[in-house]
């Protein structure tokens, strides 16, 4: 239930898609991605530390590692 208001509060509050994508087998633990794409680097570095400042918000204390990459085509 914690992890289902997560994804739904972010996805409202970005343009980014959210997914479980790993220990789906664990109720006490969980493994999120999220995706978005864009054409100029400086706003999709922009848009991502927003969305992990939104994610610090309100998973708190939850949140326990959070990376970021970029991929160049």
């Amino acid at each position: 239930m914690v992890l289902r208001k997560a994804k739904d509060r972010l996805r409202a509050r970005s343009n980014f898609s959210i997914a479980e994508i790993d220990y789906q087998d664990l109720w006490q633990r969980a493994k999120l991605a999220a995706v978005t794409v864009g054409a100029d680097n400086a706003v999709l570095e922009r848009v991502a530390q927003e969305f992990v400042r939104e994610a610090e918000n309100i998973l708190g204390d939850l949140l326990i590692d959070c990376k970021v990459s970029f991929i160049e085509p």
